[in-house]
């Protein structure tokens, strides 16, 4: 084995600079996520001007009735590889099989259930849009391992700009189809055209090829894990994906697409931020197994850090929503705007709530992470059923009530085993959740009242630069909680020394 391929296989020990690597890594992937997400908003503005809502709602559709699917392809075999404290090529070999047979029976159940979804939601058109997305299935299959490797060894920048630079064909992709008037398709082309550019760069990334795969008690212990973990994250699919399926069931698709769309415009902002936090945060915590107390001192830090950033970011985004989603995507999504701006307020509890899989799974204790996950479930088809006869607007306030709600209680939950409470959480957000709940009321106040008849371009920027000095004044002048700041200054320092 060749001194690249070992690397990936070293035992996980605790390092002096482990926080700073962390850290390092954790802005470096976050500041390409967002690079990601502006080529995902540039898609989307260009798409949204040449497509119809219906399009988006048709393809929609699919999407949200398949999102579990890459989770099963996943297995928790991912997490699995990059938590372990000790792991061999030929285990992970095993695993790199194991999740490639799921890929492809995965991809032939989706095929096989076409038919069906076509004749539930009564249109045709389904039928081959399902067929299609049924191969990213077997490609997704292909990746799963080399990414973990990646992630074992903390190589966050390089994750993110094979990604990017799937994002980036992808989008070029359907702009072209959309362009050619192929409609529908383009949005069925993106993924597909993404996933064979995410298996060429990890494949080329990562020197490891899989080989004669190995069974033992060990691989079995980690599939044991991935079930777990596969458990909590198809649980915690459906309950993110009840919102759109029920609305396909009872309205048009018109009114899916601009419910959609809301969702990707929130996704490719705090969600992706949060997506990629947990990767960061659940491999550098693991790396704490054996010592409770720093991994509560770590996650207390990196958890107060993200609520500084994320939580105003999110009441920013619900203020100018509706300005926000006119200008980028054009008059005829206003509707996907109104619904932007209350989908956004979940932001503000989602950074505690998106945080407890940095506990379940740095301790290891995806078993408990399975069980949260049912819980969610349960508690999201509550509120989307709750919120359904008001329709779009009643599920998106379902939603951000359900969830806050749950938030506090999944980080109690999942600390238990290490004596995280309520207490810390408060502790670590407090500040930062008070900023953003008072800027969004006043960003509310100022756009309803003083700037109801600006422009809508300079009415975002006006609202943008008033919320953030209304937050930074509640957080850093009446909390003086600046410890965020001065830490995020020295990364920054330490990447422009490097660079």
């Amino acid at each position: 084995m060749s001194e690249a391929v070992a690397a990936y296989f070293e035992e996980h020990r605790e390092s002096h600079d482990l926080g700073r690597r962390a850290l390092r890594g954790g802005i470096v992937s976050i500041v390409i996520q967002y690079g990601n997400a502006v080529l995902q908003i540039v898609a989307a503005i260009v798409l949204a001007r040449l497509l119809a809502p219906e399009d988006f709602g048709l393809v929609a559709i699919v999407t949200v009735l398949t999102s579990f699917a890459p989770l099963l392809i996943d297995f928790g075999l991912l997490d699995a590889t990059a938590q372990r404290s000790r792991v061999t090529p030929a285990q992970v070999s095993g695993l790199f099989w194991v999740s490639a047979g799921i890929g492809m029976a995965v991809a032939v159940i989706v095929a096989a259930c076409s038919p069906v979804i076509a004749w539930i939601y009564d249109d045709s058109r389904l039928l081959p849009i399902s067929l299609c997305i049924a191969v990213t299935f077997v490609l997704a299959g292909l990746t799963n391992q080399h990414m973990a490797l990646l992630r074992r060894t903390m190589q966050f920048g390089r994750i993110g700009r094979i990604q990017l630079f799937g994002t980036f064909v992808g989008t070029i992709a359907a702009i072209a189809a959309a362009m050619a008037g192929y409609g529908y398709w383009a949005l069925v082309l993106r993924p597909v055209t993404s996933a064979i550019c995410v298996v060429i760069g990890t494949w080329a990334a990562c020197p490891w090829r899989p080989g004669t795969p190995v069974f033992d008690d060990e691989v079995k212990s980690m599939v044991r894990f991935g079930l777990h973990v596969v458990g909590f994250t198809v649980a915690y699919t459906l309950s993110r994906a009840v919102d759109r399926i029920a609305l396909g069931l009872l309205y048009r698709p018109d009114q899916v697409g601009y419910y959609q769309n809301a969702m990707n415009l929130y996704d490719n902002s705090i969600y992706a931020a949060l997506n990629q936090t947990h990767a960061v945060g659940s491999s550098a915590l693991s790396k704490l197994q054996a010592n409770p107390a720093a991994l509560r001192e770590k996650y207390e830090a990196a958890l107060s850090m993200l609520a500084f950033f994320l939580m105003p970011a999110a009441a920013i985004l619900s203020v100018t929503a509706e300005d926000l989603t006119v200008v980028l995507l054009g008059q005829k999504w206003q509707a996907a705007g109104a619904l932007l701006s209350i989908i956004a307020l979940r932001g503000i509890s989602h950074v505690v709530e998106g945080s407890q899989g940095w506990l379940h799974l740095s301790l290891g204790r995806a078993d408990r992470w399975q069980t949260w996950g049912i819980i969610s479930l349960v508690a999201q088809v509550g509120a989307v059923l709750a919120g359904l006869p008001f329709g779009p607007a009643g599920v998106a306030w379902g939603v951000v009530i359900g969830y806050s709600v749950i938030a506090l209680p999944s980080v109690m939950y999942a600390g238990r085993p290490i004596d995280i409470g309520a207490a810390l959480v408060i502790r670590a957000v407090g500040p930062q959740t008070i900023g953003a709940v008072a800027t969004v009321a006043a960003g509310w106040w100022l756009q309803a009242t003083l700037l109801a008849g600006v422009p809508a371009l300079l009415r975002m920027v006006l609202s943008g630069c008033f919320c953030a000095c209304v937050d930074l004044a509640i957080v850093v002048g009446v909390f003086r909680h600046v410890e965020p700041l001065r830490i995020a200054g020295t990364i920054i320092q330490d990447l422009m020394r490097k660079r």
